[in-house]
């Protein structure tokens, strides 16, 4: 994807990048965001937003993709969401997943315009897949389908109304005490992918916070009521073992929603 015209040339990336440099677009909010586009070797059949998850960016799983797809016809784009990889905003810091679903759109905009009569699906993993469940209810019908691949829509503090309400005592009390962290090995089992991801410089290792975490959880909060106004045909992948995100909520997806088509599979070891 072509850098916006007018990009003001002393804005970097985190990493010190000019952006003038690299693909980007502008959001409303006047931040930059670093985009990718992987394109098909044959004929174009279809597009396919790639939506990653908290901490990751565009570039973990969007190659993957390409090399799974682009034989297929599918082109493959996406950005690194506001304070994650490339783009700008404080480091893992979103404020609610309308903020990225708004983003999404403004880029598929941008590709439908490029290619108007075209299919687009959307791909969204974990936090991803709750931005691409708002996109996708914010537009109903634009979407030809979604994967979810463990959606972060249910998680132990979600689970539990008691373990709720204590994060957001404490949050309100030590906003900026450290998150309880996540053990990289829960992540995924294959060790090869996880010391890719673990060494990926681009991977955030910013502090979680309690603020920033009880955003997070509010995003949650919010998808879980938009789940009976999803019509979009969707599949949905989760494993039964994840200790990140509970397959609870992939199964609430699955009964809630008034899609007409829609499948889940869930297994017992996912990534």
């Amino acid at each position: 994807m072509a850098s916006e015209t007018g990009t003001d040339p002393d804005r970097c990336t985190p990493q010190g990048v000019s952006y003038s440099t690299v693909p980007h677009i502008v959001n409303s909010d006047g931040q930059y965001l670093y985009c990718r586009t992987w394109e098909p070797n044959q004929k174009l059949r279809a597009l396919l937003f790639l939506s990653h998850g908290r901490g990751s960016h565009c570039g973990v799983l969007g190659p993957i993709l390409a090399q799974l797809l682009n034989n297929h016809g599918f082109l493959v784009f996406g950005h690194d969401h506001v304070g994650h990889g490339q783009s700008e905003g404080e480091r893992l810091c979103v404020e609610n997943f309308d903020i990225l679903a708004r983003d999404i759109l403004q880029h598929v905009d941008v590709m439908r315009a490029r290619y108007p009569d075209v299919p687009i699906f959307l791909l969204g993993h974990s936090m991803g897949g709750c931005a691409a469940i708002v996109a996708a209810c914010k537009r109903p019908g634009q979407f030809a389908g979604m994967v979810l691949t463990s959606p972060a829509i249910e998680n132990a503090v979600t689970c539990s109304y008691s373990f709720r309400a204590l994060v957001w005592v404490v949050s309100k009390i030590l906003p900026n005490m450290e998150q309880w962290g996540l053990c990289p090995d829960q992540l995924t089992k294959d060790n090869e992918k996880l010391k890719t991801y673990v060494e990926d410089p681009l991977v955030s290792q910013g502090v979680r916070t309690m603020r920033i975490g009880m955003k997070f959880l509010y995003g949650m909060l919010a998808t879980q009521s938009l789940l009976p106004e999803v019509d979009c045909p969707f599949l949905v992948l989760h494993g039964g073992d994840d200790e990140v995100v509970d397959v609870s909520g992939s199964w609430k997806l699955y009964h809630q929603a008034r899609s007409q088509d829609k499948q889940i599979k869930v297994t017992l070891h996912l990534g």
